[in-house]
C-alpha cells in the first residue's frame, strides 16, 4: 500500500498530535508511570494513525489493523484495558467496509451530478435567447420577439431606434459600458440586473462586434441569457456551503468507539469542531449525555438495535444541526464468545451527497420540461451509437414512445438512408469538431427542409462520452430566404426585373453579341406627365399607372425581350437579334398603340402616354452605360 508524501505528513502529524495530548493528560490526571506512558503512546498513536490513513486513502490498512489488534492485547495483558473488551477483526474489517462503501457512494453521487450539469450546460448552450444587432450608433437593427415578453416592447417599432428605448434607463445604464468596449473592437461579456419589467431579473450578456470589409467595427451582436434561477441557486448554496465548509474540506466522518453501557472509549479530534466538544471531554460520557436528551431520543432505537447485535444503517437529520443530513453506521463489536462488549459508530455527513442527487433530479427535470416543449429534436447519443437522452418531438418523429427510443441503438431506430446521411455527421462530431447538414423530407404529406447539428460531447478529463444531436424545421427560414432572394432581383410593384437584374441582363446581351456579332437594341421609355398624376390623383393611383404601363409593356415584347423598372417611372427593354432598326421601331410603335387605351385610374380614366429612346449597339461602341445613355438621350 503507497503513500504519497501528504497523505503521509497528514497522518503522522495528526496522529503524534492526537497521542501526546492524551499521553500527557493521562500522565497528569492519573500519574501513570514512564514506561506505561510509552505503552499508550504507541497504541493510541498507531489507533489514531489506523483511523487517519483509512480517512486519507479511503482503504483498508491490513497492516495497521494488526499492529492495533497486537497493541489492544498488550494492553490488556498490562491491565490497563478490561479483558471483556475486544477489537474483533470482523468488526475492524466491517468498519472499513462499511466507510469505504459511504466515501464511493458520496464520490459517484458527485461524478453523477457533474455530468448531468454538464449535459444541461452543452444543450442549453444552443437554446436560443435575447438576440438583436446593434449598429455603431447604437440603433437596433433588428431584435428578436423574445424582447416582447421580456421587455414588454414591440420589436416591429424598434428598427432604428436607440437602443435605449428597447432596454430602458435602468439596464441600458449597465450596459453603456460594455457596448463601448464592444464598439471599440473587443468582445465583452456581462450580467445585468433587470428591474422594470415587473420583476427582479438577471440577464447573462454576451456582446460581439461585427467588423466591416475595411476593418472598422460596424455593429455588434447581442445575446442574453436569463439567469435568475441559477443567481438564486448560487446564492442559496454559497450560504450553505459556508457552513460546511470547515467540515466538509478536512474530515469525511465521525468515528467513535462505544461500549455496552454507551460510554464513549474513543472518539476523533473532529467531534470538537461539529459538537464543540474536545475528545477528553467526551471519553467516558454516555450517548445521552453527549447529545442530550432530545437527540439521544432520536437515534435511541437504533443503538438498541446494535446492541442487541444487529448492523444498523440510517440517515438522520438531527434537530440541532438544521439543514444537515448525516449517514450513520453502528458496527457491534462482538467478543469470543459471541458478546456484544460496545459497536463502532461512523457518522458521515452527506448533505452534499443529498443536495447532489436533489440537483440531478431538479436539473434533469428542467431538462426535460424545457426541451419537451421545444420545436425541435434534442437527444444525446453516446460512443455506442446508442440514444440516452430524447425530448418529447421524438415520439412523433419515429412514431413510438420515449421509452421506446431512449437506450436503443440509432441504426435499429433510422431507416437506411437516415442512417447513411447521419453517420457522417455523428463520426465527424465524436472527432471532436461541429458537424452540421440540411436535409428535406415529407412530414404529414408536406415538404419541408430540415437542419442538423451534431455536437462533440467530453467529461471532465476531456474524454469524448458522445454527442449531443439537435434537428430544427427550417422550411419557414428558407421560405423567406428565396422571398429575400427575390426580392433582390424583383421591383416589389410590377414584378419586373429590378436596376440589379437588368445590368446583369444588359452585361449578358451585350457578351452575347461580340461573341455571335448579332446587333442588340436598347429602348428607354418614360410615363409622360407622371409627376402630374400622383400630384393630383395621389400615389396610389400613380402606382397603379406602373402596374398597368409594365403590364402593357410585356405585351408588346417577346418573350426572350428583356423588360425592367429602374426607378420612378423609367423602364428599359433589351431587344436581340438581326434587322433591330426595323424591329425595334415595330416594337416601340406597339408600346405606343397599347398606351391608346385609357387607364383606368381610381374611378376614372385618363390617357398615357410614353416618350421612348432607342439605342441600337454599335460593334465599336457595345458599352452598358454609354448604351444607356444614348438610349435616354
Amino acid at each position: 500500500m503507497q503513500f504519497s508524501l501528504p497523505e503521509v505528513t497528514i497522518s503522522i502529524v495528526s496522529s503524534a498530535l492526537a497521542t501526546w495530548l492524551i499521553v500527557e493528560f493521562a500522565g497528569l490526571i492519573f500519574h501513570v508511570p514512564a514506561q506505561w506512558q510509552m505503552l499508550m503512546s504507541g497504541l493510541i498513536g498507531a489507533i489514531f494513525a489506523t483511523v487517519f490513513n483509512q480517512i486519507i486513502v479511503k482503504r483498508r490498512g491490513r497492516v495497521q489493523l494488526n499492529v492495533l489488534r497486537q497493541l489492544f492485547q498488550k494492553l490488556q495483558q498490562a491491565g490497563l484495558i478490561a479483558p471483556s473488551l475486544k477489537l474483533a477483526p470482523a468488526s475492524v474489517d466491517l468498519l472499513s467496509s462499511a466507510f469505504d462503501r459511504l466515501q464511493q457512494q458520496h464520490s459517484w453521487a458527485i461524478q453523477r451530478s457533474q455530468f448531468s450539469e454538464e449535459r444541461l450546460r452543452s444543450i442549453a448552450d444552443n437554446i436560443p435567447a435575447l438576440v438583436a444587432y446593434i449598429d455603431k450608433d447604437r440603433n437596433v437593427i433588428v431584435a428578436n420577439h423574445r424582447y416582447e415578453k421580456a421587455y414588454a416592447v414591440d420589436v416591429h417599432e424598434l428598427t432604428g431606434k436607440h437602443v435605449r428605448q428597447l432596454l430602458g434607463d435602468d439596464v441600458y445604464a449597465q450596459s453603456a459600458p460594455f457596448m463601448q468596449q464592444v464598439l471599440s473592437g473587443t468582445s465583452t461579456d456581462f450580467e445585468r440586473l433587470v428591474t422594470h419589467t415587473g420583476e427582479l431579473r438577471w440577464e447573462r450578456v454576451s456582446y460581439v462586434p461585427e467588423f466591416s470589409a475595411n476593418g472598422v467595427v460596424a455593429g455588434f451582436v447581442s445575446l442574453a441569457e436569463d439567469i435568475t434561477e441559477l443567481k438564486r441557486a448560487q446564492h442559496t448554496f454559497a450560504k450553505s456551503e459556508m457552513r460546511l465548509r470547515m467540515i466538509t474540506d478536512n474530515i469525511p466522518a465521525l468515528i467513535a468507539y462505544i461500549d455496552s453501557d454507551e460510554h464513549y472509549i474513543f472518539c476523533n479530534g473532529r467531534y470538537e469542531t461539529m459538537l464543540g466538544l474536545a475528545p477528553d471531554k467526551i471519553l467516558g460520557q454516555t450517548i445521552r449525555q453527549v447529545a442530550g436528551d432530545i437527540g439521544y431520543k432520536e437515534i435511541a432505537e437504533f443503538v438498541a438495535r446494535v446492541l442487541r447485535g444487529e448492523r444498523v444503517s440510517f440517515e438522520l437529520a438531527p434537530r440541532r444541526h438544521g439543514q444537515r443530513i448525516f449517514q450513520t453506521e453502528f458496527i457491534p463489536d462482538v467478543d469470543m464468545q459471541e458478546r456484544v462488549v460496545g459497536f463502532y459508530s461512523m457518522v458521515l455527513d452527506i448533505t452534499e451527497r443529498k443536495q447532489a442527487e436533489h440537483r440531478q433530479q431538479t436539473s434533469e427535470r428542467l431538462l426535460r420540461s424545457v426541451t419537451d416543449n421545444l420545436p425541435a429534436m434534442i437527444s444525446y447519443i453516446d460512443t455506442n451509437e446508442r440514444f440516452q437522452f430524447n425530448n418529447l418531438p421524438y415520439a412523433d418523429w419515429l412514431e413510438r414512445p420515449l421509452a421506446e427510443i431512449t437506450g436503443q441503438r440509432v441504426v435499429d431506430l433510422l431507416s437506411t438512408d437516415d442512417y447513411a446521411r447521419h453517420y457522417p455527421a455523428y463520426s465527424k462530431a465524436l472527432a471532436g469538431e461541429k458537424a452540421e447538414f440540411e436535409f428535406a423530407a415529407k412530414r404529414n404529406g408536406i415538404d419541408r427542409i430540415f437542419q442538423v447539428i451534431y455536437l462533440p460531447q467530453s467529461d471532465a478529463r476531456e474524454t469524448r462520452t458522445g454527442v449531443c444531436v439537435m434537428i430544427n424545421d427550417i422550411t419557414a427560414l428558407k421560405q423567406v430566404e428565396n422571398q429575400l432572394r427575390l426580392l433582390a432581383r424583383f421591383d416589389t410593384l410590377t414584378g419586373l426585373p429590378n436596376r440589379n437584374q437588368f445590368d446583369e441582363k444588359l452585361a449578358e446581351a451585350i457578351a452575347r453579341s461580340k461573341r455571335t456579332g448579332q446587333p442588340i437594341a436598347l429602348m428607354f421609355l418614360d410615363i409622360d406627365h407622371f409627376k402630374s398624376i400622383n400630384d393630383t390623383l395621389g400615389h396610389h393611383a400613380g402606382d397603379d399607372v406602373l402596374r398597368e404601363f409594365a403590364l402593357r409593356l410585356t405585351s408588346s415584347v417577346r418573350q426572350t425581350d428583356t423588360v425592367a423598372r429602374l426607378a420612378g417611372d423609367e423602364f428599359v427593354i433589351v431587344l436581340e437579334g438581326s434587322n433591330l432598326a426595323q424591329q425595334s421601331t415595330t416594337v416601340a410603335q406597339k408600346i405606343i398603340d397599347a398606351m391608346l387605351i385609357n387607364f383606368d385610374i381610381v374611378d376614372t380614366t385618363r390617357k398615357v402616354s410614353t416618350s421612348i429612346g432607342i439605342a441600337i449597339g454599335q460593334e465599336d461602341e457595345l458599352d452598358a452605360i454609354h448604351l444607356l445613355r444614348r438610349a435616354d438621350a
